[in-house]
This record gives C-alpha cells, structure tokens and sequence, in this order.
C-alpha cells in the first residue's frame, strides 16, 4: 500500500532552483486565497461599519470608521504581501515575518497618530472599525480551518 498518495502531502512550501540561488515558495493555494480572502473581509467590514456611522451619526463618524478600518486593512496588506514572497531559506521567511510585524506595528502607530495630530477624528467608531479589522484576522482563518476538518459542517 502506497502511503504517500492516500495522505495529502502536508508541507505548504517547495524550493524552487533558480541560477544562484534556491527559492522556497508557498505552493499551497489555500494560504493564498485565506489571505485574500482575509483582507476582503476586512474591507468589507471596514465598509458596513462605515456606512452604518453614515447612516446613524454623520460624516464624520462614517470617514473616522473608514480610517480606523483602512489603517488595519493597510498594515495588513503589507504583512500578508510581504510573508508571501519567495525566500531563499526557512530563516529568510522567518526573518521576513518579523519584519514585517515589525513594519505593521509601525505602520498602524503611525497612521493612528498622524490621525490624532488631524483632531477631527470619532474615537470610539476609528477604534471599532480598526478592532473589527483585527478580529476579521482571526475569524476568516478559524472558519477555513473548520472547513476542513472532516466530519464538521
């Protein structure tokens, strides 16, 4: 009996011969389409939150929502960007990983306080938003796992 071809290969990477160099890429198609379909997610949330401050505060509290949601979905878009590019090495990917974390923090500090500096910000509905951002992250991935465990519907 030929174990290999009954179980599904559990490595999501393969390395990948380029002239001086070896590349290991994400061959998983899955791991690219949770991402996108994370920062959709986050779009979309960022979206209905906004629209729903439109709707039952004003203008201000609907662009304040499209800040908070657009500084988490931009922070990380770059991360997922940057974790998803070919790495020569497993600690060049690891390395890139916390840079990346390191550029996301960064990012969201920054735009965060670029906003406070601005003082016409609701930051009550900025901080919703961002923390909807924040917990479509979470989310988005928890429901594909469930997805594909057997036996769970």
């Amino acid at each position: 009996m030929n174990l290999e071809r009954l179980m599904p290969n559990p490595y999501t990477a393969r390395a990948r011969w380029v002239p001086g160099n070896t590349m290991i890429i994400a061959r998983d198609a899955d791991i690219r389409r949770t991402a996108a379909r994370i920062l959709l997610a986050q779009a979309a949330a960022t979206i209905v939150i906004a629209l729903l401050s439109l709707a039952l505060k004003g203008k201000v509290h609907a662009l304040s929502a499209l800040v908070g949601g657009g500084t988490g979905l931009i922070a990380n878009a770059y991360m997922t960007f940057s974790a998803l590019r070919p790495t020569a090495t497993a600690g060049s990917a690891l390395g890139r990983l916390m840079f990346g974390q390191l550029v996301k923090i960064a990012l969201t500090v920054t735009m965060l306080v670029i906003v406070a500096r601005g003082g016409w910000a609701n930051w009550p509905t900025l901080l919703l938003a961002y923390f909807a951002t924040l917990v479509v992250f979470w989310f988005v991935p928890t429901l594909e796992a469930r997805k594909r465990v057997p036996g769970k519907s």
